[in-house]
């Protein structure tokens, strides 16, 4: 026997790729023969399309002729041998499909498994072709391979199909980015091994040169990190090349990131990637990560980069350049250092404030981080922040009446303590806790004094008359004097809940009341009898525990006692004085003991009932939290408190006005005081006046004094406590105690039948950003302005807006009231007709963009400047367009993606002929 050529090994994808050749020729069993190298290995019975392939080696043509004896119908039976044609002789050959041995082609097997009539010879002429077609027909899929398009099979579909079915590439990509978002998923470095496992390297490697060829003119430097296998680098490698080859560093920094580009040469093997190329892949990396630390369902891909990036940078001994970065979280930890330093040097023991413009600086630095928005960090240094605007507040107010201190306690204090509630529990870094430290110590020296002035006040205020006192927000109510003289008027308009958090500060109405109307959408609206502006508030019965203030409350006199007394007191004030059918329901029986309500059907039904005017709900969630949890470190939304946000849901549905309010505030222990102990003490804040009073403590007396001899002494520093250690406390002469805030909410505008006015954003200036300087004011000529009642207060009924300042004076001129008393501004308002906005509102709106950063404010601070409930802003800022935005240029604009609002000065000036 002789052999007449060369066998070449044989695989089982072409084995099969030729019975498939067959079927397509519409043979439906028999016996084939290949010419190849009889590996005894093969030998295989494989399932393929229904039929069994029986795959066997011959190495003689009598083992041949065996082999045609275990044929059986319906099967196929595949020999292979290296023996010839001759050397088989025409007995064996006629047994065979074809009548002949075929001679595996890869190529013509790849041709049929595409359905092409055609192969482009940009597949077929590279090195090692026919290897990368056996890999070709090894990695077809079970479902085959897409048909060639036009029937030419062309590298671009060929290494396609390969990418997007092995490897889960995006073939509609054409760009850097989609080869880069394809290079971090975790699975795509899964699926490249087990392409290499099943079909080899040549493939796979083939397959990834295509891949970055996508990648254009970063296509160099991807190819070189794909081909040496650090695929999952590609990204975190591209955002170090993007601190490397930035541009605008000082010479040192320059030299550093020259020196780790050159450090970073070997890992490019024998390929040198251009600066451009190099640059290119930076941009694309930082791009995509820009855009993907917005996207959730990356969090986990995103974060192996930005890891791995770190540990590239710490390699290159480059780390210094980390806090160039807005995507790493070297980056971000290198600005909250300069953050910590900036509010270190701030910041004096004293509670002085030098240089904030630096720490504002410095906070913008963090802002901009992409992570600084997620980071577990932005919280306490947010408020840290905050906390130093409030200190450099210069109008910061020591003396003054009751009502101006209680007062400045809901607009500003309370604020305070809630960032000083956020900056306290600190973080677990030693050098960034200093800096938190120093501020909030700084705070709380200002709380405290503070306190003491508030305290001071209250113990001289003069005794009580009518309902409150006046103040520049409205009547500062007397506790007492809510549920008759507010809530119960207000129900006869429309069914009210009226929810009694006890305990909840003004501090912590801060943060339920925003995510009430932040989260869940309701809108707060103005109390009857309050200022057009601030939230109203009232001052609570002294001592300022429960059983005396929330009796007093719900009685709608001064009175104490436990929940019979209240019940009493609330029916017989609701029935017999007001006149209005209402409930009042107790921690009890609000609690539901029927699976699946949220409250008990009871309360559920009370507030669905139309007919019941008034529906009122105590809920202890706050008060309880006092004796045994955390009130500082609880983030108060509303699903924190118990009940509170299925009852409002409930209200809203039912169509009720929503009163929120509390008996009483309270301090939290920080583990900085000491305990006092009395034999007579009526609370842990509270103690007969039967020893010299401290200088942290104050002496009361007077009708709202509920003691058997209507004084006591009350404590007023927080770190004064008569009792055992508990959470928190109340019953003391704190503002934080004593001030108890109000809050009307409504569903939506459309659900406010007694047509209240809406709030504007009650946050303060400095807690929405840095305060900016006064308005510079406009040379004037002539004589002082006049007395003048702006348009709001000659109106009656509720307006548009309804929110314009009540001026009774002229103001110094600014550049907003040079713009409003000017010719083309009085030319406006008559060619635009009867607008509702007023220029009161356009001179603020102004004055707050002329002197924000850019020109630029968010749309709380916009909302604030204007007046106007946040809902109702775009509504006022087209009014206020129409004014400013002469012949249609763009002197006011708010972008559509952010709602920021923003200021073009220089043309405002120009078109309006003022100078600033």
């Amino acid at each position: 026997m002789t052999v007449a050529m060369a066998a070449t090994q044989v695989s089982t994808s072409m084995v099969l790729a030729i019975v498939d050749e067959a079927r397509a020729k519409n043979y439906r069993t028999g016996v084939i023969g290949i010419r190849g190298i009889p590996d005894r290995a093969i030998t295989a019975d494989l399932p393929h399309q229904g039929q069994t392939v029986r795959i066997r080696a011959a190495e003689s043509a009598l083992a041949a002729r065996e082999l045609l004896g275990d044929h059986r119908d319906g099967d196929w039976l595949v020999i292979v041998t290296d023996r010839d044609d001759e050397d088989l002789g025409a007995g064996v050959l006629a047994h065979f499909v074809w009548q002949r041995l075929r001679s595996p082609d890869p190529w013509e097997a790849v041709r049929t498994r595409f359905a092409a009539t055609g192969i482009d010879p940009a597949l077929t002429s590279r090195p090692n072709n026919r290897e990368l077609a056996t890999a070709l027909v090894a990695a077809t899929p079970v479902a085959g391979w897409p048909a060639a398009p036009a029937g030419v099979l062309t590298r671009h579909h060929a290494l396609g199909a390969v990418a997007a079915i092995h490897l889960g590439f995006d073939t509609d990509t054409t760009d850097v980015l989609g080869v880069l978002r394809w290079s971090i998923a975790a699975q795509s470095v899964a699926a490249l091994g087990t392409l290499r496992r099943s079909v080899g390297d040549l493939l796979a490697d083939t397959t990834l040169d295509w891949i970055a060829q996508r990648a254009g003119s970063a296509a160099g430097p991807i190819r070189a990190l794909l081909s040496r296998g650090e695929l999952s680098d590609v990204v975190p490698l591209g955002l170090v090349l993007r601190l490397l080859t930035a541009d605008g560093y000082d010479a040192a920094t320059a030299h550093q990131a020259q020196l780790a580009l050159v450090r970073l040469e070997p890992r490019w093997g024998d390929f040198k990637p251009s600066p451009v190329a190099l640059a290119a892949l930076g941009q694309a990396a930082d791009s995509l990560l820009s855009d993907l630390v917005h996207d959730r369902r990356a969090d986990d891909d995103v974060a192996r980069c930005l890891d791995r990036a770190d540990a590239i940078l710490t390699k290159l001994q480059a780390e210094p350049l980390a806090r160039y970065s807005e995507l790493l979280t070297g980056g971000l930890r290198a600005r909250l250092a300069a953050l910590a330093d900036a509010l270190r040097r701030a910041v004096s023991p004293s509670g002085r404030v030098d240089n904030p413009e630096v720490v504002e600086s410095a906070w913008a630095a963090v802002r901009s981080h992409r992570l600084g928005a997620t980071t577990p960090l932005r919280v306490p240094f947010e408020a840290a922040v905050r906390l130093v605007r409030w200190l450099s507040d210069a109008n910061a107010l020591d003396a003054g009446p009751l009502a101006v201190h209680a007062r400045d306690y809901l607009d500003n204090a309370a604020w305070a303590d809630a960032a000083i509630n956020d900056a306290f529990g600190g973080i677990d870094d030693p050098s960034l806790s200093t800096a938190l430290h120093a501020v909030v110590t700084a705070a709380q020296t200002r709380r405290r004094a503070q306190e003491r002035h508030f305290a001071q006040a209250l113990a001289s205020a003069p005794a009580p008359s009518g309902r409150g006192l006046p103040s520049a927000g409205g009547i500062l109510w007397y506790l007492e004097q809510v549920l008759p003289g507010a809530v119960m008027p207000l129900a006869r308009k429309v069914p009210v809940l009226l929810l009694v958090l006890d305990g909840m500060s003004a501090a912590v109405a801060t943060e339920i009341l925003a995510d009430a109307t932040a989260r869940l959408g309701w809108l707060e609206a103005v109390l009857p009898g309050a200022d057009k502006f601030r939230r109203a508030g009232a001052l609570a019965v002294l001592p300022s525990v429960t059983e005396v203030s929330r009796a007093s409350l719900l009685s709608g006199r001064l009175t104490s006692g436990q929940q019979p007394e209240e019940r009493q007191g609330y029916a017989e004030i609701t029935a017999k004085v007001g006149k209005i059918s209402a409930r009042l329901f107790h921690k009890k029986a609000v609690d539901t003991t029927v699976a699946g309500w949220s409250v008990s059907p009871d309360v559920g039904g009370a507030i669905d009932d139309r007919d019941l005017s008034l529906v009122t709900v105590v809920l202890n969630t706050i008060d309880d939290a006092l004796e045994r949890s955390d009130p500082a470190g609880t983030v108060w939304t509303a699903d924190a408190v118990k009940h509170l946000e299925p009852l409002l849901a409930r209200a809203a549905a039912a169509g009720r006005t929503v009163v929120v309010t509390s008996d009483h505030g309270h301090v939290v222990e920080r583990r900085q005081g000491t305990q006092r102990p009395y034999p007579q003490i009526s609370s842990a804040r509270s103690r007969s006046a039967t020893a010299p009073v401290g200088d942290d403590e104050v002496e009361v007396s007077g009708p709202r004094v509920l003691t058997d001899d209507h004084q006591a002494v009350l404590a007023v520093d927080e770190t004064l406590r008569y009792g055992p250690l508990k959470a928190g406390y109340h019953g003391g002469a704190s503002a934080a105690e004593v001030v108890v805030p109000i809050a009307v909410l409504v569903p939506d505008e459309a659900s406010n039948p007694a047509e209240l006015a809406l709030l504007p954003p009650q946050e303060p200036t400095w807690w929405l950003t840095a305060a900016a300087s006064a308005p510079p004011a406009m040379p004037t000529a002539g004589p002082k302005p006049t007395t003048a009642k702006s348009r709001t207060d000659r109106q009656t009924g509720p307006t548009l807006f309804d929110l314009s300042p009540a001026v009774t004076e002229q103001p110094a001129v600014t550049v907003g009231r040079a713009v409003v008393t000017s010719p083309v501004y009085k030319a406006q308002r008559k060619i635009t007709g009867r607008l509702i906005v007023t220029d009161d509102q356009i001179v603020g709106i102004v004055d707050a963009l002329a002197n924000a950063p850019a020109n630029r404010l968010a749309p709380t601070p916009a909302a604030q400047a204007l007046g106007v409930a946040q809902t109702r802003l775009r509504g006022a800022l087209t009014q206020a367009q129409q004014l400013l935005n002469v012949e249609g240029y763009a002197v006011l604009s708010a972008e559509p993606a952010t709602g920021t609002v923003t200021l073009d000065l220089k043309l405002l000036t120009e078109q309006f002929e003022v100078h600033p």
